[in-house]
């Protein structure tokens, strides 16, 4: 079931792609077509992870992966609910936060990383140290396609740093709100849920 959701997953990226790209095109806008290139490493994503980090993703995390990219490049920046709905780039910015620390969380337990013997605490700062990493890199990503395109996806005409500050804070709140759903779990000693979801890891 889940590769077929993944394959419609590319299917759908590809075919919103093709047009996007015609639309764009035909009306004479090019300043937004980076945006319709980020589909690419987007759908090579998973593979990329493979050959990088020399890990297959699970078809239920492929799932994860490609309905983020979904709700955040798809809907957000090509049907622009970015623009048209306000709350919905912080809601974006808080899931990648929760999001982002369950793949810290991942990269410990196949790191080769011995959590048994890793303090809680240190667990738990580098999950939530990881989600702001990725945060401020997906901000510099904003600010160099600003510049090369000469948009204002950071709204730094009319915010200033305050959109910037913001998208940073609700992904680290999504970090700390599972960095403490992942305490009270391990806190639980065996068969917690954190044990049921590495399975899917």
């Amino acid at each position: 079931m889940w590769k077929l959701f993944n394959r419609l997953f590319i299917i759908l990226f590809i075919v919103i792609g093709i047009f996007y790209f015609y639309d764009q095109l035909s009306r004479g806008i090019y300043d937004r077509l980076l945006i319709g290139f980020a589909i690419i490493p987007v759908l090579f994503g998973p593979w990329i992870i493979s050959k990088l980090f020399h890990y297959q993703l699970g078809d239920v995390l492929q799932f994860c992966y490609y309905a983020f990219a979904f709700l955040g490049l798809i809907l957000g920046s090509i049907l622009r609910f970015y623009q048209l709905y306000p709350g919905y780039d912080k809601f974006v910015h808080f899931i990648s936060g929760v999001i982002t620390a369950v793949v810290a969380l991942l990269f410990l337990k196949k790191s080769g990383t011995n959590t048994a013997k890793t303090p809680l605490w240190f667990q738990i700062f580098f999950l939530i140290c990881f989600s702001l990493a990725i945060a401020g890199i997906w901000e510099f990503f904003e600010f160099f396609c600003d510049h090369i395109t000469g948009g204002d996806c950071q709204y730094v005409v009319a915010t200033g740093v305050h959109d910037t500050m913001e998208d940073m804070l609700v992904a680290f709140l999504g970090s700390i709100l599972f960095g403490v759903y992942y305490y009270f779990e391990m806190r639980r000693g065996k068969n917690n849920r954190i044990q049921q979801l590495e399975k899917y890891f």
